[in-house]
């Protein structure tokens, strides 16, 4: 009877055996399966990357180049006027340092009116100040 035992137990470890053997066989497939589709989801997502790196760069290049054409284009554009502008500033000098008698004559001009505008309105407010009796004596009485 021992012996029965032994041989069916013999019998069941290597049909155990034998279905762990395709089990893992099974697995072992299914893991190449799974490394498989792994490599070529990763060759695709390297290949997305290349493919939006040259585009990220290339759109960047073009919006340098767009940049360094605006920025030329100012340069020329201030490198045109600036000579145009020092020229009008030195012909206004010019003018004031031909001019400078004609405005030194109306300076004075204004000066002086101003100087007699000043006196004619004080000698009206002095006047104004003062009472009927001291206006009739000429300011002797009544002051």
């Amino acid at each position: 009877m021992t012996e029965k035992k032994n041989a069916h137990t013999t019998r069941s470890t290597g049909v155990n055996a034998k279905a762990t053997a395709t089990k893992a066989k099974e697995t072992t497939e299914k893991a190449k399966d799974t490394a498989g589709k792994a490599e070529t989801t990763a060759k695709s997502a390297a290949a997305g990357a290349a493919t939006t790196a040259a585009h990220t760069a290339h759109v960047a290049a073009d919006k340098a180049q767009v940049a360094a054409g605006k920025a030329v284009a100012t340069g020329r554009a201030v490198a045109a006027e600036a000579p145009k502008k020092a020229a009008a500033a030195a012909g206004s000098a010019w003018m004031m340092i031909k001019a400078r008698k004609v405005l030194a004559a109306v300076a004075g001009a204004g000066a002086a009116a101003a100087g007699a505008t000043t006196a004619i309105v004080l000698r009206r407010r002095a006047a104004r100040r003062r009472g009927p009796l001291a206006r009739l004596t000429g300011g002797r009485l009544g002051s």
